[in-house]
């Protein structure tokens, strides 16, 4: 087989691509907006970005597409691969600010990727107040999640203004070639073929381990295939609608809105209580929904929640693997009424149950069948969910891109059908929380923002930061 066919997107990967290129509403773009104190050294700034690249072979790989549209595109190391179509810079306009910029990161996010190419785009935006700049950082969601663009980061960011010392050299650059329409045709059905394989081989493996615990362990064997079942339901069930009266509608257009609070606050209001961060952050989002609610006249008891739960190791390590290594926990969540505590013990209990879901390390296998489920009805699934959220934990340490340090970094992530995408990430003692809403859901979006930081201080004890940090 020609080794420059790559190979194939597989599970989720495959999926949320598929469901990206074919809704509008299913738009899946990550946006890392840092702020750096000061205009980074452009030409440092590029080598860092083209190091990055050959520590992580997702960004100089393009998707290749076969002849018959049935499979999953394939990835391969893009032949013509031009960091400048990647890396752009630019100035605002004098007196422009926080907004404009929020404003530029939203254009780029509802900006489709070119799929001919790697699906990852940059720019350096100078001018902000104060003479500081913006480094945004956009990806499609199919090659990295969150942790991943951590994990990236920890590749181009560097620990003093000087650069690493010590730091390893990077690989060579990957061969390229050409490849036509022919060749990844016949690799796709050599893959179809070889996983059509595996598949029965483990089907039968899997019937005959259960025949055979079915006569050894009766009672175990039937509860643990009915629990998975069970689970698989669970996982797989599509609601009727949205649970929200006030964010039910949905279109292809969102904003953002980015604020922090004190991650010493939220960690310890959260652990003189027992409960972890994410707990606090999912207890601080549930009184700003509920806030919000109020706000117009509605009490809602319940909210539908979607949960990205990691399945990989430390985000701190450098070696892990920058790709998307998650399963999606969708669960109702309660709103209304609760005391802080009552919020922290909700939030605790629900991911707990989920994490322990027997279905929750089958998301690729479960990704893969829904090759066979028309996009529509995906988007409709995604839909029925009020509020995504997601907590990354980021470096604690103070960090540098070429030479720049970084003050800020705020995730900026598409709605993906949801009314909400509400996304924490950690760094250097600040929590930095980044909101998209869907426009036909939310028409108000400085109001939401202002019952969120109302709910971060409810947890916390303490303000919130602004929603504009230039004002």
């Amino acid at each position: 087989m020609n080794e420059f066919v790559g190979t194939q997107m597989r599970g989720w990967d495959a999926a949320t691509f598929r469901t990206a290129a074919g809704d509008p509403t299913m738009r899946s773009t990550v946006i890392a907006l840092t702020i750096l104190e000061a205009a980074p050294d452009w030409q440092r700034l590029r080598h860092r970005i083209d190091r990055l690249t050959l520590f992580v072979p997702a960004l100089r790989m393009r998707p290749l597409y076969g002849a018959l549209g049935l499979s999953a595109p394939r990835l391969a190391v893009d032949p013509d691969f031009d960091l400048d179509v990647h890396l752009r810079r630019y100035r605002l306009a004098e007196g422009t600010g926080w907004a404009d910029l929020l404003h530029d990161a939203r254009r780029m996010s509802l900006t489709d990727f070119d799929h001919n190419r790697p699906l990852w785009e940059a720019a350096l935006v100078e001018g902000l107040p104060g003479g500081q700049a913006a480094f945004m950082l956009k990806l499609h969601h199919s090659i990295a999640d969150g942790q991943a663009t951590v994990m990236m980061g920890l590749n181009l960011f560097e620990f003093s203004p000087e650069g690493n010392p010590e730091e390893p050299p990077p690989p060579a650059a990957p061969e390229a070639e050409d490849v036509g329409i022919r060749d990844v045709t016949y690799a796709n059905l050599a893959d179809n073929v070889r996983r059509g394989t595996d598949l029965a081989f483990a089907t039968v493996r899997g019937a005959l381990d259960f025949a055979k615990g079915t006569v050894t362990e009766t009672r175990t064997t039937w509860g643990r295939a009915w629990d998975t079942v069970t689970s698989i339901g669970r996982f797989t069930a599509v609601p009727d609608g949205p649970m929200s009266p006030v964010m039910s509608g949905r279109g292809t257009t969102y904003r953002f809105a980015a604020f922090g609070v004190p991650f010493s606050g939220l960690r310890n209001a959260a652990k003189e209580q027992g409960y972890s961060v994410n707990d606090g952050f999912m207890a601080a989002v549930a009184a700003g929904l509920d806030a919000y609610h109020r706000r117009h006249g509605v009490v809602v008891e319940e909210l539908r929640v979607a949960v990205p739960i990691s399945l990989r190791g430390d985000a701190g390590d450098r070696t892990a693997q920058a790709s998307n290594s998650v399963s999606i926990a969708r669960f109702p969540i309660p709103i209304a009424g609760l005391t802080t505590l009552e919020r922290l013990e909700a939030s605790h209990d629900l991911v707990a149950q989920w994490k322990s879901e027997p279905a929750l390390h089958m998301a690729d296998p479960l990704a893969e069948v829904s090759w066979l489920v028309p996009v529509p009805m995906i988007a409709h699934a995604a839909q029925t969910t009020d509020v995504t959220t997601s907590n990354v934990p980021g470096p604690p340490m103070p960090m540098f891109l070429a030479g720049a340090r970084m003050v800020a970094a705020y995730p900026l992530v598409a709605t993906i059908g949801s009314a909400v995408n509400i996304t924490m990430v950690t760094y250097d003692g600040t929590a930095f929380i980044g909101v998209s809403a869907d426009d036909r859901a939310v028409g108000d979006l400085a109001e939401l923002v202002e019952d969120l930081r109302s709910g971060f201080a409810d947890v916390t004890g303490a303000p919130a930061g602004p929603a504009d940090p230039y004002a």
